[in-house]
């Protein structure tokens, strides 16, 4: 199924916070925090529709990080312990890993207000980002033997069905896009990756692990037609440069007959980086990160257009979007970009995005 609904101007849900909501959050005074979080969530929804972002999101600014939409309302999670070799390697940091709970129980709806605010307040369609089940269920784990794997799988495969009524209520509400979002897939999909996790963890089983869990999640959902889903690879920032790129056995577990509609990745300027986009078969729509979220620098038009028009002319136009590399508050150790460098950074995906579609987007 190709992306007929246009959304081929893509990021991934987060965005830089205002001076205002971080200093809210800092005082921890409930009301106070709250007034402050709808102030800018507003505010952000306006600069994204004049931006001509295809679809519009709250920038996450109700989340202290990415998980806690899950945290915060899902019994059971606790502190991480032990290594955790896979979360090393995705360079997620500790603050935002925790234990998965056997039995997990959502406390009532998971990102309603998230939805709520956007759908309330444009006229655009708007999209949520939520952790997978199988990053939820592995990011806090040693995942050092089978029992450790078996109990994550389970833990895994309930969190599914959570997250799995989680979108099923945001298409309800009138929600157009929701990506799951699992950055420790690809040092599991890289060829150094994978060497690096082989000593410490079962790399195979662990991938099948999160596959199957981030499938359950999105497979046969009853939505409206027009509703997408994507799996969006992306996390703390530009994948780490590799010379032996991908492995593409692992690329083809993750990606054989998959249910998501969307594929959001990395494509750093170096081509032994990049997913290879050969390998993808058409009618999954790649979402090419190719505008760096971890510098404010910006890229020329040029050098995008340049490492983009060879995968335009090997998949056409309706398979592919334009997006940055990662979210804009997706990592606590990066420069604090500003509101001005973030807008001049998305305003270069809007632009690149128009070399293809013109007005049709």
């Amino acid at each position: 199924m190709a992306d007929d609904f246009r959304y081929h101007i893509d990021h991934h849900g987060s965005l830089v916070r205002p001076p205002e909501l971080r200093a809210a959050r800092a005082a921890r005074e409930p009301g106070a925090l709250a007034a402050a979080e709808e102030e800018a969530v507003v505010a952000a929804l306006h600069v994204q529709r004049r931006l001509g972002l295809s679809a519009v999101g709250d920038g996450q600014f109700r989340r202290e990080h990415f998980e806690s939409v899950v945290y915060d309302h899902v019994e059971g999670f606790g502190p991480a312990e032990g290594p955790q070799p896979l979360a090393d390697a995705a360079r997620i940091p500790a603050a935002r890993r925790r234990g998965a709970p056997a039995d997990p129980a959502a406390a009532g709806r998971l990102a309603a207000a998230e939805a709520a605010t956007a759908l309330d307040n444009i006229e655009r369609p708007v999209f949520v980002v939520l952790p997978s089940p199988g990053y939820l269920a592995a990011v806090g784990s040693a995942l050092s033997d089978a029992a450790a794997i078996d109990a994550a799988g389970a833990s895994a495969a309930a969190l599914a069905a959570i997250l799995r009524a989680e979108i099923q209520g945001l298409a309800r509400q009138g929600v157009a896009y929701v990506a799951l979002g699992n950055p420790l897939y690809p040092p599991l999909l890289t060829v150094a990756g994978r060497d690096r996790l082989a000593g410490d963890i079962d790399v195979d089983a662990v991938l099948a692990l999160l596959v199957e869990a981030d499938r359950a999640a999105v497979t046969a959902l009853d939505v409206p037609e027009n509703f997408r889903v994507g799996l969006d690879l992306t996390g703390t920032g530009p994948a780490p440069a590799t010379e032996r790129g991908y492995h593409p056995a692992a690329l083809h577990a993750l990606l054989d007959e998959t249910p998501f509609h969307r594929l959001c990745a990395d494509f750093p300027a170096d081509p032994a980086a990049r997913l290879p986009a050969e390998l993808i078969k058409p009618g999954l729509v790649l979402s090419l990160g190719v505008v760096d979220t971890s510098t404010a620098v910006p890229e020329t038009v040029e050098a995008l257009l340049e490492r983009l028009d060879p995968i335009f002319e090997r998949r056409g136009e309706d398979d592919v979007a334009i997006a940055t590399n990662s979210g804009f508050a997706a990592s606590a150790d990066r420069p604090l970009m500003s509101a001005d460098e973030q807008c001049a950074k998305l305003r270069l995906v809007e632009t690149v995005a128009r070399y293809y579609w013109g007005n049709e987007i």
